[in-house]
């Protein structure tokens, strides 16, 4: 018995180790190992039963920026969602870039808003307002209804929605690449 309590605890230790030599640093503040393959940017929309997904604009994230705004009051609108956690060191490194792309997208006629995922409080939502500057309508997902069916378990997560709800999800970002590709993507989506 002991001698198989040390050899896992070598094994794990040779592991980590290993792990450890071949990681990679990313690009930005946050360092960790890089996935062999890295998992697509962007994800289409998807098709049921031939028609595109649709966000559901009367789901109740709670109003966090401002008491009397309601998410149902941005259906029908060309709109950005930055799906978020306050404590999330990428969701902070993303976030100036997603403001500056939020500005940017303005002038296509796209309003921009922010949720935060239901591991925050209250109080991290509003210090990473106060921190961030943010200067758009923020939400708390505080029934998780929102990341039940939009989110894919991974954060920061953004979705450039059409004026039929029509949307595209982006599962990863890349501050070099992401918003150049939000733009290109969000003029043609607009389009449709």
């Amino acid at each position: 018995m002991r001698h198989t309590k040390l050899f896992l605890t070598v094994s794990f230790l040779t592991g980590l180790a290993l792990n450890l030599v071949t990681a990679q640093p990313l690009r930005g503040p946050v360092q960790g190992p890089i996935a062999p393959e890295a998992p697509p940017t962007w994800e289409p929309d998807k098709k049921v039963k031939g028609k595109r997904d649709h966000v559901d604009f009367a789901l109740t994230p709670k109003p966090i920026s401002d008491a009397n705004m309601k998410f149902n009051h941005f259906s029908n609108r060309k709109l950005m969602i930055f799906y978020f956690s306050a404590k999330c060191p990428h969701c902070q490194h993303a976030f100036p870039y997603v403001q500056k792309l939020s500005d940017e997208l303005t002038a296509q006629g796209f309003t921009s808003i922010a949720i935060a995922i239901k591991y925050n409080t209250e109080d991290d939502i509003r210090s990473f307002i106060r921190d961030y500057k943010v200067h758009m309508p923020v939400f708390y997902d505080e029934d998780r209804t929102f990341g039940e069916n939009y989110g894919t378990g991974s954060i920061p997560l953004i979705l450039v929605i059409n004026e039929k709800g029509e949307y595209i999800r982006y599962k990863t970002f890349d501050s070099d690449q992401t918003p150049g590709m939000i733009k290109a993507e969000a003029s043609q989506l607009a389009s449709k």
